[in-house]
C-alpha cells in the first residue's frame, strides 16, 4: 500500500478526502499516486517568473503517465536583489529552510514521489538535500538561463551591470549608458547567461544524475524546456514504479562527477559549500581535501562568463552537460545511475560536442587544472576558496598590504570614494556563517574593485563568500572565520599578506606569536543579530569548511 493510499483511501479517511475535494480533487485522482510538484515560482525574480508554465508542463506529464500532481510552492530569497545589503544575510540560511519546508510538506501529506522545479543556487541544493533526506523517488528540472542582453553589440551579464556602477562613479560611462545596461540585462525570463551560482547548480544537478539528460542548460521558458518538463513529469511515474530512489543515484562517485563537471566550466565557488551540504545529507563525503584533489585532476574545458566569453546558453548549444561528460572522458565514472534510466557513461557515449571552441577537449584544455583552488596558510589554516580562472595572472603571486574592514558596506564605500590604492589586500571579516551571520556574497565589493580599475593590482580576502558572477582576485571562505577566532580576526591595517595561487597558499606574514597575542586580546564574540532566524542560525550553523550545515542528522 502506497503512502498516499494510507493517507487518503478508506472509510476512515473520508474527512481527508472531503478536505481535498474542497480544492477540486475527485475520487479518481485519489486512486492514482499523489506526486508532489514543488515549485519556486515568484513574480519578482526573472529566474522564477516563468515557472508556473514549467509546472503546468510537469503536471501534464504526471497525468499522462498515471499520477495525480499536487503542486505547492517553496521560495527563493533572490541573491541578485540582495547584494551588499542586510537582506543578503538571509540568502544562504534559506537553503536549509527550503529543505526543511519540502520535508514538512511531503511527509505531512504523505506524497509518493516528488518533482522539484528550482531556480536559484540556494533553492536547488536545498531541494537536493530534501531529496536525499526523504529518499523518495525524486526528479529535478532547473529553471534555466536566458540569453545575455545586448547594448550596442555588447553582451550584458550580471557583472557587466554591477561593475559599470563603479565605472559610472569614476566618470567612464554616463548615467544613460548605465541605465541602458540595466534595462537590457534580461531579454527574457530566466537566470543571467553566466556562470552564476544558480546556473552552476543547474549544471551540477544534471551531472549528479537527478535531472533528465540535457535539461540543466535549456533556455528558460523555451519550447525545449517545456517539452523536457513534460518528460520530467512522465519520468517520475516510472521512477516510482521502478522504486528508483535518490540513494541509488547520489553516490560518492556521482558527487565526484558533478564536482568535476562544475569545475570544468569555471562554475561558482558556491558549489563548494553546497556540495558538502548535499553530500552530508546523502551520506557521501565531500570536504576541502577532496575539492583540492579533484581540482588538480580536472581540466577547465569551458570558460563561462564572467571568467570567459561563453554564456550558459552557448554551452547548451555546444552539447550541454552530456557533451562535457564526453569531453572529460575517463575522468568521469560512467557507472553512476541517473533518473533517465541510463548510466552516466551511456549518456556521455551518445553525446556530441558541437562547438569545440566552446567545449575544448581534455587534450587541449583552457587550463590544465579545475577552476576552483583550495588555499591554505597562516591566514587560512582551515582553508579558503578562489575561482582561479577569474584571477588575472599578475595577481597569482602577489605580496600586498592589508586594509581591514569589518563589513562589506564599509569596504564598498571606501573603494567608491577612491580610498583604496594599488597593492592593497582588502580584508573583509565578520561575514562568515556565524559572524555575518549568514555568510553574505561579496559581489558588491568585488564589483567595486573591478569598477575602480583595481582588478589586477588589488585582492579581496574574506570569511564571507562570493557569487558565481564574481571575477577578479577574490578569495573567500577563509576558515576559521573571525567570529570563531581564526587568524583573519588578527589582521591589522599595514600587515603583509602573501597570495601564491600556483602553490595554493594564503599567508599572513606576521610572526605566529604575535598572531596568537592579538587573538588572545580580542573581546569575546558579540553576535550582530539578537533575535529571529539569524540568531538561531548563528548559534547552530557549521563553518564554511563543513558546508554551513545545520544539525539535521
Amino acid at each position: 500500500m502506497s503512502r498516499s493510499t494510507k493517507q487518503y483511501q478508506g472509510i476512515e479517511r473520508s474527512l481527508q478526502r472531503a478536505w481535498a475535494k474542497g480544492a477540486g480533487l475527485i475520487d479518481e485522482e485519489f486512486e492514482r499516486p499523489l506526486i508532489a510538484v514543488v515549485n519556486t515560482y515568484q513574480d519578482f525574480s526573472p529566474e522564477n517568473v516563468h515557472l508556473r508554465q514549467v509546472a503546468d508542463a510537469v503536471k501534464a506529464g504526471v497525468r499522462m503517465n498515471g499520477g495525480t500532481p499536487c503542486e505547492f510552492n517553496s521560495f527563493h530569497v533572490t541573491d541578485s536583489e540582495t547584494f551588499a545589503s542586510v537582506g543578503m544575510r538571509y540568502v544562504l540560511p534559506s537553503r536549509d529552510v527550503v529543505a526543511d519546508a519540502i520535508e514538512l510538506m511531503v511527509e505531512g501529506h504523505r506524497f509518493d514521489a516528488m518533482v522539484l522545479i528550482g531556480s536559484g543556487d540556494k533553492v536547488v541544493p536545498g531541494m537536493v538535500m530534501a531529496a536525499a533526506r526523504l529518499d523518495l523517488p525524486a526528479i529535478m528540472i532547473y529553471g534555466g538561463p536566458t540569453k545575455a542582453g545586448l547594448v550596442n553589440g555588447r553582451k550584458v551579464f550580471l557583472e557587466t551591470v554591477y561593475d559599470s556602477v563603479g565605472e559610472h562613479i569614476r566618470g567612464i560611462i554616463s548615467a544613460e549608458e548605465l541605465k541602458a545596461l540595466e534595462n537590457n540585462h534580461f531579454p527574457f525570463a530566466g537566470a543571467c547567461d553566466t556562470a552564476t551560482s544558480g546556473n552552476t547548480a543547474g549544471i551540477y544537478t544534471e551531472a549528479l544524475g537527478l535531472a533528465l539528460s540535457g535539461s540543466g542548460t535549456l533556455p528558460a521558458g523555451s519550447n525545449y524546456q517545456l517539452r523536457a518538463a513534460k518528460y520530467t513529469g512522465m519520468r517520475i511515474m516510472d521512477l516510482l514504479r521502478e522504486d528508483i530512489r535518490p540513494s541509488r543515484i547520489l553516490t560518492q562517485a556521482a558527487f565526484e562527477n558533478a564536482m568535476k563537471v562544475g569545475m570544468s566550466v569555471g562554475g561558482s565557488t558556491n558549489m563548494v559549500l553546497h556540495m558538502m551540504a548535499m553530500a552530508y545529507e546523502a551520506g557521501a563525503a565531500v570536504d576541502f581535501g577532496l575539492w583540492d584533489r579533484l581540482s588538480r585532476e580536472t581540466p577547465t574545458l569551458v570558460k563561462l562568463a564572467p571568467s570567459g566569453p561563453w554564456g550558459v546558453t552557448d554551452l547548451n548549444d555546444a552539447g550541454g552537460v552530456p557533451a562535457l561528460l564526453k569531453a572529460l572522458g575517463s575522468r568521469i565514472d560512467g557507472g553512476t545511475q541517473t533518473v533517465s534510466g541510463k548510466t552516466t557513461g551511456e549518456i556521455a557515449a551518445a553525446a556530441t560536442v558541437t562547438n569545440t571552441d566552446c567545449i575544448r577537449s581534455a587534450d587541449d584544455p583552457v587550463e590544465a587544472d579545475g577552476s576552483l583552488y583550495i588555499l591554505r596558510g597562516t591566514l587560512a589554516p582551515g582553508g579558503a576558496v578562489v575561482k582561479a580562472s577569474g584571477v588575472a595572472r599578475p595577481m597569482w603571486d602577489a605580496t600586498l598590504t592589508a586594509r581591514v574592514f569589518e563589513d562589506e558596506e564599509s569596504a564598498i564605500d571606501e573603494l567608491r570614494a577612491g580610498g583604496v590604492k594599488a597593492g592593497t589586500c582588502i580584508v573583509i571579516r565578520n561575514e562568515g556563517t556565524k559572524g555575518g551571520p549568514g555568510m553574505r556574497e561579496m559581489l558588491g565589493a568585488t564589483s567595486a574593485v573591478m569598477g575602480a580599475g583595481l582588478g589586477e593590482t588589488c585582492a579581496l580576502v574574506t570569511d564571507g563568500r562570493f557569487s558565481g558572477a564574481t571575477h577578479g582576485p577574490a578569495i573567500g571562505y577563509v576558515t576559521p572565520e573571525a567570529a570563531r577566532g581564526g587568524p583573519i580576526a588578527a589582521v591589522r591595517d599595514g600587515d603583509t599578506i602573501r597570495i601564491d595561487l600556483q602553490n595554493r597558499l594564503l599567508d599572513l606574514l606576521v610572526d605566529a606569536a604575535e598572531i596568537d597575542a592579538r587573538l588572545a586580546a580580542l573581546p569575546a564574540f558579540e553576535p550582530r543579530v539578537k533575535r529571529g532566524y539569524l540568531k538561531f542560525y548563528s548559534e547552530h550553523v557549521a563553518p564554511a569548511s563543513e558546508g554551513a550545515i545545520l544539525p539535521r542528522l
